[in-house]
């Protein structure tokens, strides 16, 4: 026997054993379940497990002991099987999660104490080893009050909601609530608060959450529904919907469990960037527009942009035509010269997509600016000359001044004499035009020095 034909007996072994352990415990499953309900789950703890790989979180041993069967590439839709031990005790469970497959779940409960999700699992025959990802949550443990009013809502009221299903991305998903009154209680003013998960929106448009009686009937119910649509394709969670009631002035909430959706198709995407976006004019820029596929199914895309007016293309090509595979990528360049100044907008690159199922649409990048200048012309500066600063007036009015030239007597009398003879003949040019001579040249040196006089004695004789 074939190895992989024995690793596919033990798998079918171990789907049996957990669908024959369901069936013998079915009497205490639905009672398990409806205290399941309202448990609330403390932060995820997150762990990679390899092919046999085992750890310990508080007192659980879990362990990967086997996947699908390898293939080339990996696929979305694989499984892995889990095993679980709860330390000091005999409980112990076997687990088959999957991610994309809407046969096999993305979680697990066991003992309202421990929840299982998984993330992500990676198989192929080129890789080591398989492993996987998943996320481990604690319940949080309830005080004797909390746990008595959870007890009491959960044996009153039942609450059903749809469970993991698939849609392609152009389909609406349709989302019923079924509320049941288990007891002979009239009650008044439920209310129902429901929330749409990111990435949906409702088709059609209409106001959600509701306000409504049950009758004093057991097994009377009430039934609500709204339909979402989804604007992306992947694996989503919608999460929980919460149930208000106020019985005997007490307040307890019940809420559904949260529901996986798988959303299949194509989801486009396309960016456009500009190296540089501060250039001059003449020069080049560097257009790069990336388009992605984020889906799960591959679609004909159409890739189309432009340059703007003023600009040149100089090489590469501005559009494409192609088909692209789910999770791929595909880029165009191509450069342009900028002859125009100014901010220039640069237009958005486009991509027109439809799959093989004719699901199909436009998406577009963000518009972009470019700022273009003139070329600076560069100007060449002038040699710099030291100039001697002059004084300032205060250093003028407070330099010392020079020192005054003292005439006495005598040296007036010598410049006197040394008068031409002509002069000393005219009129007045005796002895009283000396003396008058000595006294005018006396004056004119008080003038000038402003500090040394020259008196002369004039007593009679």
């Amino acid at each position: 026997m074939k190895i992989d034909q024995f690793i596919h007996l033990i798998a079918i072994f171990a789907v049996f054993a957990i669908f024959t352990t369901s069936l013998s415990a079915c009497v205490n499953v639905a009672s398990a379940q409806i205290e399941e309900e309202d448990i609330e789950w403390l932060d995820a703890e997150e762990y990679t497990l390899y092919w046999g790989d085992q750890i310990n979180s508080s007192g659980y041993f879990i362990k990967s002991f086997e996947y699908s069967t390898p293939r080339y590439s990996d696929v979305p839709d694989d499984y892995v099987m889990l095993s679980i031990l709860m330390a000091n005790t005999s409980k112990s469970w076997i687990t088959i999660l999957s991610v994309n497959n809407s046969n096999i779940p993305i979680n697990d409960t066991f003992d309202d104490k421990l929840k299982v999700e998984v993330v992500d699992i990676v198989t192929g025959i080129n890789i080591p080893s398989p492993y996987s990802k998943i996320k481990l949550y604690l319940a949080k443990e309830l005080s004797p009050e909390e746990y008595l009013k959870r007890t009491w809502i959960n044996t009153t009221i039942s609450m059903e909601k749809p469970a993991d299903y698939e849609i392609y991305i152009d389909e609406r998903a349709y989302v019923e609530i079924v509320v049941e009154n288990l007891k002979d209680i009239h009650f008044d003013n439920l209310t129902l608060n429901v929330t749409i998960p990111n990435n949906f929106v409702l088709d059609p448009d209409e106001d959600i959450g509701w306000t409504f009686d049950l009758n004093n009937k057991s097994g009377s119910s009430k039934t609500f529904g709204y339909s979402i649509r989804s604007t992306k394709a992947g694996n989503f969670t919608i999460p929980a919907t919460e149930l208000m009631l106020t019985h005997l002035g007490i307040t307890y909430y019940k809420h559904t469990d949260s529901s996986q959706l798988i959303v299949h198709g194509p989801t486009i995407n396309i960016t456009k960037s500009a190296v540089p976006l501060n250039t001059l004019l003449n020069d080049v820029v560097n257009i790069t527009v990336d388009v992605g596929n984020e889906g799960d199914r591959a679609a004909h895309v159409y890739i189309t942009d432009e340059i703007p007016a003023g600009a040149v293309l100089l090489s590469g090509k501005t559009g494409d035509d192609i088909v692209l595979q789910p999770s791929s990528n595909h880029t165009i360049k191509y450069t342009m010269r900028m002859d125009r100044i100014g901010d220039i907008v640069i237009p958005s690159a486009k991509a027109v997509f439809l799959d093989a199922k004719g699901y199909g649409g436009t998406v577009e990048s963000k518009k972009m600016i470019i700022s273009v200048i003139e070329e600076l012309v560069a100007v060449e500066e002038p040699i710099p000359v030291e100039v001697e600063p002059e004084p300032l007036q205060e250093d003028v009015e407070t330099s010392q001044p020079e020192e005054p030239v003292v005439e006495t007597e005598q040296s007036l009398v010598d410049k006197f004499k040394s008068l031409p003879s002509k002069a000393m003949e005219l009129p007045g040019f005796g002895a009283l035009g000396l003396v008058f001579a000595i006294l005018s040249a006396g004056a004119v040196a008080d003038a000038r020095a402003g500090i040394t006089k020259v008196s002369i004695d004039k007593r009679k004789k």
